[in-house]
């Protein structure tokens, strides 16, 4: 009864997305000077969910960073396409993107989640060069849901415990310089809506008596003391924005160099708005800092 009552919710909230990108789309037509190879396999089968877009910025010479993008959905909705004009304006900006489909909740628990997303990282690195990126400038984005695996797989390439626990091989992925991480869903487990009933359906029923259940908290010290430099983002009407906040002071605390963007007066933003709408001012003004935090740390 109860998985009905997720797919039915996740059905419902899926054509409700595919009118939102019709929209959006037909508002905000994809930008000249990028190019877009689309649904490239990362893994050997014919599974959709394991392909990934390409942007490249037209005329660009000379190794460009690499962002790798994850985009959000709660674990359980959302597509790469949601955040494709987010994607192509970071390629504007200098960088080869690349943005990852996964499986998804309930049908794929979070480790295959996460074994998929390394798939695709490992593929990137592989053909970046293809496409004139550097794959020793890699970074990591996402939005909600995609924030909490950028975090988690970033921690996993340092944390052998981490990364065995969860079942995950990181070899071979290119070494992640930083972090962006959009009104990130970071906590599963906390007493609100999501800790009511999102951990059974990613982690599996049981999980609390599993290798992998200390590492729920991403406060553990497996995970902050393993990040790499983290760009934070949120606003007021960001319905995790206290997420955000609750772990910008966490990963502060831990001396993790990091740049917390907190918009107040921006008026009320949506969830994710740097990634989902990226047009809007305030979207633009987060995705320049997060942008100018990845070119510094490149520098060093």
């Amino acid at each position: 009864m109860f998985d009905r009552l997720i797919r039915y919710g996740i059905k419902n909230q899926e054509e409700k997305l595919e009118r939102f990108l019709a929209r959006h789309e037909k508002e905000n037509p994809f930008p000249d000077g990028v190019a877009l190879t689309a649904d490239i396999a990362y893994a050997d089968d014919t599974d959709p969910r394991h392909t990934m877009d390409i942007f490249r910025p037209e005329g660009a010479s000379g190794k460009l960073p690499v962002m790798f993008n994850i985009h959000g959905g709660g674990f359980l909705l959302g597509k790469k396409e949601v955040n494709r004009l987010f994607c192509a304006d970071f390629c504007r900006r200098g960088f080869l993107v690349f943005a990852a489909e996964y499986p998804l909740a309930p049908d794929a628990d979070i480790f295959t989640i996460l074994r998929s997303l390394a798939a695709a990282m490992k593929k990137a690195g592989e053909i970046a060069g293809t496409y004139g990126g550097d794959s020793e400038k890699f970074f990591l984005s996402g939005d909600s849901a995609g924030a909490w695996l950028a975090v988690y797989l970033a921690a996993m390439q340092k944390s052998a415990a981490l990364a065995g626990a969860a079942g995950v091989d990181l070899s071979g992925t290119p070494r992640v310089y930083a972090l962006g991480l959009q009104s990130g869903m970071f906590y599963t487990r906390k007493p609100d809506n999501i800790g009511m009933f999102v951990p059974p359906l990613i982690y599996g029923k049981g999980y609390k008596k599993r290798p992998f259940a200390p590492y729920t908290d991403p406060e553990h010290r497996e995970i902050v003391g393993n990040l790499p430099p983290a760009f934070l983002v949120t606003g007021r009407g960001d319905f995790l924005r206290h997420y955000s906040r609750r772990y910008a002071k966490v990963l502060s605390a831990a001396s993790v160099p990091s740049e917390f963007l907190d918009m107040e007066n921006a008026g009320k933003l949506a969830h994710a708005f740097p990634a989902i709408l990226p047009e809007f001012p305030a979207s633009k003004t987060a995705n320049d800092a997060m942008a100018s935090f990845f070119f510094r740390s490149i520098k060093g």
